[in-house]
């Protein structure tokens, strides 16, 4: 098919393009060429910016557009201008407007109504006017994939990422309580292959995109990281558990300076969104050890990679 991808320069997109390219279908790019990414064989660039026009991607019908970076309905409205049997938005749950409790569902309320300061809500709400825009237009021929916190190679935003680079400088490393705390995420290779099968098997639908498959908790999560290391020979990691209350005593900020670390409940279901519908429509979430491997392999590969890693600049602070 010929696959027009809007973005696909940055993590999600970027596996997106690989993935469509490694399965034979040809593949356009339409970005601003801000971000350098080699390109797979076959593919193509067709630059500019999808806030002005999309003109240069308008000279043709696409079998299927896959928008990776819709943020607001401006967009939406003049991508939907161009031609295409089918469109895949990649959106968020943060589309929900009650993530307070687990097993969140694709048929709950979404935001429709938000405050301009307020920013989560307003990133929710616009990603759910996209969505809206792109259902009344497409109807039973779209598909909607609402993803998770993302991880993986590429990731720009390093979030996961944090966790993979604790255990592999070798010390104690701070982690939140409660241990049991759920944890989840999707790895953008999965998404993209899901991305790719719905698109070839015209798969309708709005799903949650999240993983692994199994359940797991903060726990897990920090064990599985310090195993990694272990196998590339760093020992002396180990989760230096904390009460919540004594990190917000120091000035220490839930999700910018420990990722992944949540201390509202309004989002205490974050990471327990009901993922059956898309396991049941082929979505095959890898085990966590295969994405903490990949994400260890990325960061070893470049300087560049290990600049994306988020929260603390340097040592955590004292806790006792």
């Amino acid at each position: 098919m010929n696959v027009l991808v809007l973005g696909g320069t940055r993590f999600v997109g970027r596996h997106i393009v690989e993935r469509l390219a490694q399965t034979g279908h040809l593949v356009t790019r339409f970005h601003r060429g801000r971000t350098a990414a080699v390109l797979p064989d076959g593919v193509q660039d067709c630059l500019g910016d999808r806030d002005e026009s999309l003109d240069t991607a308008a000279y043709r019908t696409w079998d299927a557009i896959v928008d990776v970076n819709a943020y607001h309905a401006a967009q939406v409205h003049s991508s939907l201008k161009l031609s295409s049997r089918w469109y895949v938005l990649v959106s968020s749950l943060s589309v929900y407007a009650d993530l307070s409790q687990p097993g969140v569902t694709e048929a709950a309320p979404v935001i429709t109504q938000w405050a301009d300061d307020d920013a989560a809500a307003k990133y929710g709400g616009e990603k759910a006017q996209c969505e809206a825009l792109v259902r009344e237009k497409y109807g039973d021929r779209c598909t909607i994939l609402r993803l998770g916190i993302v991880a993986g190679p590429y990731d720009w935003t390093g979030r996961f990422s944090y966790w993979c680079d604790r255990a592999m400088r070798g010390q104690p490393f701070v982690v939140p309580e409660p241990r049991d705390q759920p944890i989840a995420f999707v790895d953008a290779r999965d998404a993209a292959v899901f991305a790719e099968r719905v698109l070839s098997e015209r798969v309708a639908g709005t799903f949650n995109v999240v993983g692994p498959k199994k359940h797991l908790t903060m726990s897990g999560l920090v064990a599985s990281c310090c195993a990694a290391a272990r196998e590339r020979g760093v020992e002396s990691s180990a989760p230096l558990w904390v009460a919540p209350a004594t990190l917000l005593e120091r000035g220490v900020e839930p999700w910018t300076d420990i990722p992944l670390w949540l201390d509202d409940e309004k989002y205490a279901g974050l990471f327990s969104a009901d993922k059956r519908k898309a396991l049941a429509s082929g979505y095959a979430p890898r085990p966590v050890e295969e994405t903490i491997c990949a994400v260890n392999d990325w960061l070893a590969d470049s300087a560049e990679a290990r600049a994306t890693v988020a929260g603390f600049a340097g040592a955590p602070p004292t806790t006792h």
